[in-house]
């Protein structure tokens, strides 16, 4: 259900794509007879990024007078949502007169089959956390904000086997888009510098991490394991392997959510590197600015997560506050970043959607529940440590 009372229903939706674009046009039809209400911007995150519309709000609070105002409309998203859920969550955004573009959704399976709908009625659509390659591809209103899944592949690759010195590796991985590319990159990556993958498992939600890692390490033990997946199935894997003696954890950037990681990680908590887009002891002026009202508004710490999240819905009020609130024109300005205006100025770092923009990476380690950056390692083999062990890769 979409929150901020704009709820559009999604029962008796017609069949067809004629069809459908009628039934879409008579909603936005009636949406129209109240142009007073502020602009909308549609947000399709889990419960657990709802704290982000309430910091996003008191930033833009602070901010007033803006014109135009702005409302969030939150459609929580329940990760494991079947493509159909996720398309009629996308048909009921695209039915909103008022909305000017979408943040979402959280991962790459829903963002690729939101995508369609968002491109064929014309929803600019910001893509924060997802990192399937195909979206990049997928169609002239979809902008995702990160590195694809064969970029971060590639960097977890790089950081076991020269960081750690790795010899002999297994990967789990979730069985879906998000799995399946981190996987590619880090298999990739280790066998372009000889290291061993040993073992290779899929899973998926329904299934028993405890007992998949037995019969791996069973199979094979590896002096490094490798998780691709979310914060839940990835604490669980971690501690059964840690149980069974294993003691070096590299897992991707879906699963950094200490709060619900940690707990379930138990004593492999401390042992675990995860991947970051931003982390929250950035010392730039924006950072702390981001940090310290998310502090103040839910009590923790923000998460990378939160914090791309963050960024997506402010670009596009900033969008709406240069160009107007039309799509199209929101969409050109959006292409435009990097080209004939300047990138736009985000918590995570400057954004535009360029090819060859930098994919900034880094690698944080989990010190008593908190992730911490990496900063004695070069990933780029130049002899001189960038801050935070950051890759800038192009993509």
């Amino acid at each position: 259900m979409l929150s901020e009372r704009g709820s559009v229903g999604g029962r008796g939706r017609p069949r067809g794509l004629a069809a459908r674009a009628a039934w879409l046009l008579a909603l936005a039809l009636v949406a129209c007879a109240n142009d007073s209400r502020p602009v909308a911007i549609g947000y399709a995150f889990p419960l657990s990024g709802r704290d982000v519309v309430a910091v996003v709000r008191d930033e833009l609070a602070a901010l007033r007078p803006d014109r135009p105002a702005f409302r969030i409309v939150f459609d929580s998203v329940v990760p494991g949502d079947p493509a159909d859920v996720e398309v009629e969550r996308a048909e009921r955004f695209a039915a909103m007169a008022d909305l000017i573009g979408v943040v979402g959704h959280a991962g790459s399976r829903g963002s690729l089959a939101a995508a369609p709908v968002y491109n064929e009625f014309e929803v600019p659509q910001i893509v924060p956390t997802a990192t399937s390659r195909l979206l990049s591809g997928i169609g002239p209103w979809t902008f995702p904000l990160v590195p694809n899944d064969s970029i971060e592949g590639e960097f977890i690759g790089e950081f076991t086997a020269v960081r750690l010195g790795a010899r002999r590796v297994t990967v789990f991985y979730i069985n879906d888009e998000y799995g399946t590319g981190l996987r590619d990159g880090v298999t990739s990556a280790l066998d372009r510098r000889g290291v061993a993958v040993v073992d290779e498992v899929p899973f998926d939600h329904a299934g028993d991490p405890e007992t998949l890692v037995e019969a791996s390490i069973r199979r094979a033990r590896p002096d490094v394991l490798v998780v691709a997946a979310r914060q839940r199935e990835t604490g669980r894997i971690a501690r059964a392997a840690w149980e069974r003696g294993v003691r070096r954890f590299v897992v991707g950037d879906g699963a950094l959510i200490p709060r619900e990681l940690v707990p379930l990680a138990g004593p492999a908590a401390d042992s675990i590197y995860a991947v970051a887009f931003w982390l929250p002891d950035r010392v730039d002026s924006l950072s702390r600015a981001f940090a310290d009202r998310y502090r103040r508004i839910t009590r923790e710490d923000p998460t990378p997560a939160a914090a791309l999240a963050r960024d997506g819905i402010m670009l596009l009020a900033e969008a709406a506050r240069q160009v107007g609130t039309d799509r199209q024109r929101i969409r050109d300005y959006l292409r435009s970043l990097g080209r004939t205006r300047p990138p736009f100025r985000g918590v995570t770092g400057p954004i535009s959607f360029v090819p060859g923009r930098p994919a900034r990476l880094q690698m944080a380690r989990l010190a008593r529940g908190r992730p911490v950056a990496v900063v004695d390692w070069d990933p780029t083999g130049s002899g001189a440590t960038p801050p935070g062990g950051r890759v800038r890769a192009a993509w």
